[in-house]
């Protein structure tokens, strides 16, 4: 019998899950039981949806002090941002710009290889991909 290890590079042992139950805002809120908080609650049968059906719209989490982001994996509802970027910033006022994309397709999008650090990281979109609104299953942001 052959058993098999899987590795771990540095970075990976590195990485860790910095957004689960941390405080989050939006842009709007299609109803309370669709808050932003629950994009970040490790459930699955939750999900954060705008109350705007307008651009842009946004989720953003406070991480408590400023991180090295490296990846974010976005489970999007059917209403999904088409064009979007991941931004980054230490005041929730001035914000960086570390993924951007103009091909949403919803589903899952796991953004790796990311660079920046921040306390706040959002996902401000300026495009929907429906006609309704934005709607996160869970928005995971990892780093060190």
């Amino acid at each position: 019998m052959t058993i098999k290890f899987y590795e771990t590079t540095e970075t990976e042992a590195a990485e860790s899950l910095l957004s689960l139950a941390r405080p989050a805002t939006s842009s709007s809120i299609e109803k309370a039981a669709l808050g932003p908080e629950k994009a970040f609650d490790g459930d699955f049968t939750t999900r954060w949806g705008s109350l705007e059906f307008t651009d842009p719209q946004w989720l953003q989490i406070d991480l408590g002090s400023p991180k090295n982001i490296s990846r974010v994996r976005l489970f999007w509802e059917t209403a999904y941002g088409k064009t979007y970027q991941i931004q980054v910033s230490n005041d929730a006022a001035v914000w960086t710009t570390v993924y951007e994309t103009t091909a949403g397709d919803g589903n899952e999008d796991d953004l790796t290889g990311l660079s920046g650090t921040g306390r706040y990281v959002r996902m401000y979109g300026t495009e929907r991909g429906t006609r309704f609104g934005y709607s996160l299953y869970e928005m995971q942001v990892y780093g060190t």
